[in-house]
């Protein structure tokens, strides 16, 4: 399970401009899923320059106070958040249900799209980059990178390292173990 907390986004001169919570992921991801007013700041400072605060916190309910009271402390204190609510509302976890999926999908099996489909798809793909086939150099040095690394797990949590550099606590291997009782 990935570490949940609050994060914060600040412009380069360490002003803060939005409270969130969620993932480290979550708190890396700039633009997608944003507010017109946050991916303006993000485009004027540049994404490089933006900088991300993450707290770890021990639950989700925790972090959800955090946020909520990060976003009121920040507000009385004179600092324009682009934060639309007060916080503490966010979903966690959200999945499609397993009947809506194979819903779409069988609309979708056996259809053959346009012309016009093709020819606006073939548009809006314009201009984007391929992924470019790696070099055999860039495979060796690749490979060379990762000679002698091992997965190792803690039942939580998995790294790769070199052999006898993991953390302590930790296992070879890269699925968590869990330990029956023997009956």
């Amino acid at each position: 399970m990935s570490k949940v907390g609050a994060y914060l986004h600040s412009k380069p001169d360490g002003t803060p401009f939005y409270v969130g919570k969620g993932t480290v992921k979550r708190s890396r991801e700039l633009l997608s899923g944003r507010n017109k007013w946050h991916q303006n700041i993000v485009s004027k400072n540049g994404r490089e320059n933006i900088v991300i605060t993450f707290m770890e916190c021990s639950t989700e309910n925790f972090a959800f106070e955090l946020e909520k009271g990060l976003i009121k402390t920040f507000r009385n204190n004179g600092y324009q958040l682009c934060n639309i609510k007060a916080g503490g509302e966010g979903e966690s976890g959200w999945k499609v249900d397993r009947a809506i999926v194979e819903r779409v999908a069988s609309k979708n099996r056996g259809r053959v799209q346009s012309p016009e489909e093709r020819a606006r798809r073939s548009v809006a793909l314009k201009g984007k980059k391929k992924l470019v086939p790696r070099s055999d150099e860039h495979k060796r040095k690749l490979g060379m990178n990762s000679k002698g690394k091992r997965w190792y797990n803690n039942g939580q949590n998995i790294v790769f390292c070199l052999e006898g550099m993991q953390p302590e606590g930790y296992i070879l291997g890269r699925q968590s173990r869990t330990f029956c009782k023997e009956k």
